[in-house]
């Protein structure tokens, strides 16, 4: 319900003026007596990015922000502004020697200061999703079973950057 007023929320971005908006979708990790949340409570990745487009589209706020990256498995979009992206590369991801060296020093810095340049795989819209491909995709049993039988509806499939079946 929190993801029906995108302009509610612009305002606030456009009133704070952060370097990074994240969006993420909770992760649902089963039924708790703490909290009444169920499956159908959690947003989709495709969800996820739909409000960040809209949200992008109110207040102004694609004037001074952009869809910069992804992560579809963890159900995130990350809008940055655009002072992030030099010469079109984005730089979101941080040097954490840098930043340390920087602490350490005691002097004033900025975000720019220890930034690093966002991999491709990471940006918006890539291939990838957000899926680092050095790394090794796994998914659970029940999904593999579910997509070799045929039972994963075809937006469920496209929430997969290839076919859990073929795994």
């Amino acid at each position: 319900q929190n993801m029906e007023d995108a302009g509610d929320y612009a305002k606030l971005v456009a009133l704070g003026k952060p370097d990074f908006i994240e969006i993420k979708s909770v992760t649902f990790c089963g039924e708790s007596k703490a909290s009444s949340l169920t499956i159908s409570c959690t947003p989709w990745h495709e969800e996820v990015k739909t409000f960040s487009e809209a949200l992008l589209s109110k207040e102004g706020l694609e004037n001074e922000y952009e869809l910069a990256c992804e992560h579809q498995h963890s159900c995130i979009v990350l809008l940055a502004h655009k002072k992030f992206k030099v010469d079109g590369r984005w730089h979101t991801w941080i040097d954490y020697d840098r930043f340390h060296e920087l602490v350490r020093a005691g002097v004033h810095f900025e975000a720019k200061d220890y930034w690093a340049p966002t991999p491709d795989w990471a940006l918006y819209g890539s291939e990838e999703a957000g899926f680092d491909p050095n790394e090794t995709r796994v998914y659970h049993n029940r999904t593999k079973k579910k997509a070799q039988a045929g039972l994963l509806s075809e937006e469920q499939r496209k929430m997969y950057p290839n076919n859990p079946a073929e795994q």
